[in-house]
């Protein structure tokens, strides 16, 4: 009997101080989502290391820090959209790969139809949807006419999808 930890990369090395615990085996899941830095004190905490993470997702971004000041002193909010390599790009082209072949968090299919075709070349063994001709379940196309974007913004799609929500509530 082995204990187990569950942690984030940053709660390792905010919680375990380095040379106070070994562990046999560290395995990091997500790996497409975590900077090198936390994991490297993970990875510093382990005899042997497993790396999880999909390729094909996005890096680990900065969206929602903040710079808080700008040249000329004054404070200011402005969103840094800064994306960096994960620890699964940085091993990348040194490490065994193999690719897990099942997906099964999608409740219907068609959630996963696209990227599957188009990421994936079809490989993905996806588990069929009992609600395959659903109304209810799947992707499905709402066309809003008018829509159009403005410094950053389409006011007709966002209105569009607050009330889908709203009758979704409902």
């Amino acid at each position: 009997q082995m204990p187990c930890f569950m942690m984030s990369p940053m709660a390792v090395a905010k919680y375990i101080p380095p040379g106070s615990l070994d562990f046999d085996l560290v395995v990091m899941d997500e790996a497409s989502q975590v900077k090198q830095e936390y994991a490297l004190s993970c990875f510093a905490r382990g005899k042997k290391v497993v790396v999880v993470g999909d390729p094909k997702q996005l890096p680990p971004t900065n969206f929602f820090e903040k710079s808080t000041s700008d040249s000329d002193g004054n404070s200011e909010d402005i969103s840094v959209i800064q994306d960096s390599e994960s620890i699964l790009e940085a091993i990348g082209g040194f490490t065994p790969k193999r690719m897990l072949q099942w997906h099964y968090r999608s409740r219907h299919e068609s959630l996963i139809a696209f990227s599957n075709y188009n990421f994936y070349d079809s490989r993905l063994i996806v588990f069929p949807s009992p609600w395959d001709q659903s109304e209810e379940f799947g992707v499905k196309h709402h066309y809003v006419e008018h829509g159009r974007f403005l410094s950053g913004v389409n006011q007709t799609e966002s209105h569009a999808v607050v009330n889908a929500i709203v009758r979704h509530l409902m």
